[in-house]
Parts: structure tokens; sequence; C-alpha cells
């Protein structure tokens, strides 16, 4: 809960919520305590607060997650102008792999990510997701319409 006025600010931020689709809202304290309330009786997902030493610099997380399936979609964000780009991301994303196969005992977890956001592209692939399909033209938003590429890596 404390973390509530970093997610607050890193939504508002142009430069985290450039690939966050449609779906941009302008994020308020208000808004983000009523999402908290609904995360914390929801089982199906499960988020972390992303820190370097003391500092909180970002959120990833799993949602969608389905025992039965044994399956989740991947989320990341790195919050922090000065710290994206310096690997935290991979590092997360590893990390939450990671826990989704060891922890959760899942096999398989998934993401979307627009075409042209390259550099989480070259993230996910140095990680191990390999393009399992692309939703043309799927989202509109500035503008103009974006595909999304489907991602996922199975625990082997």
């Amino acid at each position: 809960q404390a973390d509530i006025r970093y997610r607050v600010a890193w939504l508002n931020n142009p430069q985290v919520n450039a690939y966050l689709g449609d779906e941009i809202k302008k994020a308020s304290l208000k808004s983000e305590t009523e999402w908290f309330k609904k995360y914390k009786q929801d089982k199906s997902k499960k988020f972390f607060t992303i820190f370097y030493g003391a500092t909180r610099i970002g959120l990833v997380g799993l949602t969608h997650i389905e025992k039965r399936a044994k399956k989740a979609e991947l989320f990341v964000m790195i919050g922090e102008d000065k710290f994206r780009g310096q690997g935290f991301g991979r590092l997360s994303v590893e990390f939450i792999v990671n826990y989704a196969f060891k922890k959760l005992k899942l096999r398989k977890v998934a993401l979307g990510v627009f075409q042209e956001n390259k550099i989480a592209i070259k993230t996910y692939r140095a990680v191990g997701f390999e393009k399992e399909g692309i939703l043309k033209d799927e989202a509109y938003f500035k503008g103009r319409f974006h595909s999304l590429i489907l991602m996922a890596i199975f625990n082997k």
C-alpha cells in the first residue's frame, strides 16, 4: 500500500505509459487505492515492487494467473526514468518468470507487447520469450492503430 503514490506517478509518466495502449486513464490516489483494495482480494494477480537499494523504481508481476491451466501473463514497468535502459527490466522479467515457474509451478508465462516497443521485445527475447503471433491493428491510440505481438516462455 505504501507504493500507491509511486504507482500513480509512474502511470502518469508519458515515458512509462507510452506503450500501455488505449487503456490509459489519468491515475489518481483515489483510483489506485481502489485498485489496490481489489488487488488484495484477487488471487489471479501477483505484483512486486522493484527496488534499487531503498529506492522504488518500478513494478513487475503476473496477471490472469490460471492455476488449472498453469499459465499467467507478465507485466513489467520501470517507473523511474533514470533507471530505464540499465538492465533492471531484464532482471525483473527473469525474477518473475522464475517465480512463476518455481514458486507457482506454472508451465507458461505470456505477454503482449506493441510492435514498436523494440527495447522491450529485445529484453523478452533475451530472457527466452518467443513470438507466438501478432494481432494486427489491435489497439488505437495516439491517432493510429498499433499491432500487438504475443510472446511466451514455457517451463521446460
